[in-house]
């Protein structure tokens, strides 16, 4: 779909990169022709990535383990990055904590734990690499989001707080950066069944049955795959999207459009 050196030059930092939505598109992005470096807290799971993005691209990836909550852990990714590929170019914000709590029975802990992944992390990763781009005057920043957070996310309070603070954010740097050069977006993705999404999502029969029958509300009629965001990733990553900044691109197949498609399933 993508000219096959789209990416070419282009040196990408993905977290959350070692399954996923973030291996698809450090997949497509390797495939594309960016330098691409995946970070997660699992070095077992960098190690499969790094194996099968060459089995499926015939090139190879750099990963490091990083933990994007911790300062220090975040200053190593970024050395790493700068030694081994010079200054980012793009970041895509992926690493994320998620899990199905009501919210009558949700602690200050579990709270903490998803608002300081999904949120902290996203700030932390960005405020690392937004120096260098700022200083050259070019980068993309991509975070994940959620189609239409200010709707709320029952079962899911913590994320949904989180992802639309990540809005905010994403609104506000477009803003700020945007004279130096620095475009940043985000992608909200529909229902996609990861192994992420399998193990702590879909934690109970009733929200594995609410997934389901999502399909139907969804005007394209299919649950989305992990491809469909990663073509997404890619457009608003390179030269093609040169003059949009400030977005949150919904990529669900026009749930959102339905108001009466099951709440929380998005």
């Amino acid at each position: 779909m993508f000219a096959p050196t789209v990416l070419k030059g282009e040196v990408a930092v993905i977290t959350g990169g070692g399954s996923g939505l973030g291996y698809a598109i450090a997949r497509d992005f390797v495939a594309l022709g960016a330098d691409v470096i995946i970070t997660s807290r699992s070095a077992d799971r960098l190690a499969a990535a790094e194996s099968r993005m060459v089995g499926e691209t015939g090139r190879m990836c750099g990963s490091v383990p990083c933990d994007v909550r911790d300062d220090d852990d975040v200053q190593r990714l970024h050395d790493y990055v700068l030694a081994r590929s010079g200054p980012a170019t793009i970041v895509v914000n992926n690493a994320a904590a998620n899990f199905f709590m009501r919210a009558e029975r949700m602690t200050r802990r579990a709270l903490d734990t998803v608002i300081d992944t999904d949120l902290n992390g996203t700030f932390n990763v960005t405020r690392a690499f937004v120096p260098a781009m700022l200083k050259d005057r070019r980068g993309a920043i991509l975070n994940i989001t959620l189609p239409l957070p200010e709707l709320g996310f029952p079962g899911f309070a913590h994320c949904g707080a989180a992802k639309a603070a990540i809005v905010s954010l994403t609104a506000t740097w477009a803003y700020e950066w945007g004279p130096h050069g620095v475009r940043v977006n985000a992608i909200a993705p529909g229902p996609v069944p990861t192994e992420g999404v399998a193990a702590h999502m879909l934690a109970t029969d009733a929200t594995t049955q609410a997934f389901v029958d999502t399909t139907d509300d969804v005007p394209l009629r299919r649950l989305g795959n992990p491809s469909d965001i990663s073509a997404a990733a890619v457009f608003l990553c390179s030269p093609l999207a040169g003059w949009i900044t400030g977005q949150n691109l919904v990529v669900d197949g026009g749930l959102y459009l339905n108001v009466g498609a099951t709440p929380g399933v998005l």
